[in-house]
């Protein structure tokens, strides 16, 4: 008995799944130090997920002498408040909080000044804040381990 076309295509790809899904588990094992190799993957993306994560960020919670209510992430804040790229602001917020955080006054006051000069727009009353968290379940909960507040900031003559 002959196999029909259609069912032979099946077969061809039933083995190319399963030869797929076999080469990506053993990908993760061929290679010492190498978790996968590209087109193949082991699948393990949550097992690479960091268990306790650490940021700093920026409130806002007064634009031109408006309360901001409820307070909004920098890098979440309209367009009327924050300007230029966010990606960069990010990393700016970065330096600051370690800056602030080894007592840097000058590198803070430089810090502020590129990120009140490329960022915000207006008078800004701004929170530099810390936050220590679970990545899946600050995703889940929304919750941090910690969060406490490091300074607060005016810019723009607020």
């Amino acid at each position: 008995m002959r196999s029909t076309p259609l069912r032979e295509l099946r077969r061809r790809l039933a083995l190319l799944v399963i030869g797929y899904c076999f080469l990506g588990a053993a990908s993760q094992k061929l290679v010492p130090g190498v978790d996968e190799i590209f087109p193949f993957s082991g699948w393990s993306l949550f097992s690479k997920v960091p268990h306790l994560e650490s940021k700093y960020s920026v409130l806002i919670d007064r634009h031109d002498g408006r309360p901001v209510d409820p307070p909004v992430s920098l890098l979440q804040a309209p367009g009327t408040m924050v300007t230029g790229n966010r990606y960069t602001a990010r990393k700016l917020i970065q330096r600051l909080g370690r800056a602030h955080d080894r007592g840097e006054a000058a590198e803070v006051a430089r810090l502020r000044a590129l990120l009140e000069g490329t960022h915000l727009q207006g008078r800004v009353r701004y929170e530099l804040r810390f936050e220590r968290y679970r990545p899946l379940e600050k995703w889940r909960t929304g919750a941090n381990d910690e969060s406490r507040s490091l300074a607060k900031f005016r810019s723009g003559g607020e």
